[in-house]
């Protein structure tokens, strides 16, 4: 698996090098003498090297091409240098249709570039085994990010991660194909995962797998207002669906995503059998479970093809759903199950293109996650995903049940016992501003002699002396019943 990249120990010998906007060719590419262009420093660097770019921006006139590789137990790595954000513009390059970063080798991991202003792709790779995380592709003028080989390059077993795509935009064609995402044509190889990632506003689509022959993992992403014409185009043709499956035979994975506002429709095997592809290649078998479609303005879920495609636990709202033929659908909102804009606590998407958690995961947000009393909670079936309770919620999120802790249970472990009572007395006297933690038992605020009751209690009397260490227990003990009287008196006065 390429998630294997990530646990390769670097190769002794390994080393770490430098390139900046003030470096230069001439150095050493040290930390203190970096390397100034990449076409140079790719040069340079060897299996298991760490080649570090330094914050600032870029000004190319040509793409990165890169067409040197390292190993399974030696990668190269490119990365932000830590606390820093590279952004590698395009804008420069006279040409119509170069790349940004043409990655034609294996066994790289690429890390916390933002590339933009690509004349074609961004980021386009027919290597294998790479790792691609935290990246910013935008702006580009196509695809932002594609997977795609040739006959002799089949690219196989990538893992995009944690990455934005958003507001590329083919002016060429009028927004016709540039995708957020894209895993595109026969040539493409098996194993291929996108997780955690965003895409947002581009011209075309969301996610597009066009003639895509093996199949291609989507996960725990969103995928939300491709499509709409925000370059003012008289002209403009982008598609607007979220994640768009067809057209081949590629076996694709679509599970825990969110897709919405997309124009056209939401999840999409356009895998019509009379389409202009020829030969008429077309999906069969791909699997959607535990999805989350909301307000897509052509469909949620359109799966009209007789192919015997497998659909689990997934939630439409605020949007109409087609499926026809052999497919195979249960346990999904349009199967009998009730769902209405009350089982969420936000149906507002505020905050969906705001800053990644520290690390680099999506935005917490109460965005189309599932109220605790939603009658949608344990009402899916096992498809083999992680989930709490009885059964798997419906949708992409899986929710978490309260965890309820005795009131004597002042550390929160689960466990009453003395360090509940070395916390209460460590707090005991408090008379505002009390939680749980400081020995508060009750939510008054405070902490007394009844919060010392409330542990006794649920400790147990026989256990309340066993639970603290000695030579502590009689100290302890006493100072607890002189809290208890001071906690009588204070409360009577």
């Amino acid at each position: 698996m390429c998630i294997g990249v990530f646990l390769q120990p670097l190769a002794v010998g390994a080393g770490e090098y430098y390139i900046s906007t003030t470096g230069s060719n001439g150095g050493s590419g040290g930390i203190d003498s970096p390397w100034s262009t990449f076409d140079y420093a790719i040069g340079q660097i060897n299996p298991g090297d760490t080649l570090y770019v330094r914050g600032g921006t870029y000004d190319l006139n040509s793409r990165i091409r890169i067409q040197k590789g390292g190993t399974s137990g030696a990668p190269i790595s490119m990365l932000a240098y830590p606390g820093e954000t590279p952004i590698l513009d395009f804008d420069s390059n006279p040409s119509s249709s170069d790349r940004g970063i043409q990655l034609e080798r294996d066994w790289w991991r690429i890390k916390g570039l933002t590339v933009q202003n690509a004349p074609d792709n961004g980021i386009w790779v027919s290597g294998s085994n790479n790792v691609f995380e935290q990246l910013v592709v935008r702006w580009n003028g196509d695809s932002g990010f594609q997977l795609s080989g040739d006959s002799s390059r089949q690219p196989s077993n990538n893992l995009i991660l944690n990455t934005d795509s958003y507001e590329n935009y083919d002016a060429n064609n009028h927004g016709e194909n540039a995708d957020g995402f894209a895993a595109k044509f026969r040539e493409l190889g098996p194993g291929n995962v996108f997780r955690g990632n965003r895409a947002w506003g581009n011209s075309d689509d969301g996610w597009d797998f066009w003639a895509a022959a093996n199949g291609v993992t989507v996960e725990n992403s969103w995928s939300f207002k491709n499509g709409i014409n925000i370059w003012g185009d008289p002209s403009y043709a982008g598609d607007g669906n979220g994640i768009k499956l067809g057209q081949d035979s590629g076996t694709h994975t679509v599970n825990n995503n969110l897709v919405w506002g997309n124009p056209h429709n939401g999840i999409d095997v356009n895998g019509n059998a009379n389409s202009a592809v020829s030969p008429p290649y077309v999906p069969h078998g791909v699997t959607v479970n535990n999805n989350t479609a909301f307000a897509n303005g052509g469909r949620n879920f359109r799966f009209d093809e007789n192919y015997p495609h497998v659909l689990r636990n997934n939630i439409s709202l605020s949007g109409s759903v087609t499926i026809n033929g052999p497919v195979d659908d249960a346990y999904n909102t349009w199967n009998g199950i009730s769902v209405d804009a009350g089982d969420f606590l936000s149906l507002d998407d505020s905050g969906a293109t705001g800053p990644r958690q520290a690390d680099g995961s999506l935005p917490q947000l109460d965005f189309l996650r599932l109220v605790a009393d939603s009658n949608l909670i344990d009402a899916g079936v096992d498809v083999g995903l992680p989930y709490n309770g009885a059964a798997p919620d419906l949708g992409a999120y899986e929710s978490t049940p309260a965890v309820v802790y005795l009131p004597g249970d002042f550390d929160e472990n689960t466990s009453v016992d003395g360090a509940d009572l070395a916390r209460w007395l460590a707090g005991f006297g408090m008379t505002s501003g009390a939680v749980h933690g400081d020995g508060d038992a009750n939510s008054d605020g405070a902490v007394f002699g009844d919060d010392f009751l409330a542990w006794q209690r649920d400790v147990g009397a026989a256990a309340a002396v066993a639970a603290v260490p000695e030579p502590l227990a009689v100290n302890l003990a006493i100072v607890a019943l002189g809290a208890l009287l001071a906690g009588v008196r204070f409360r009577t006065r």
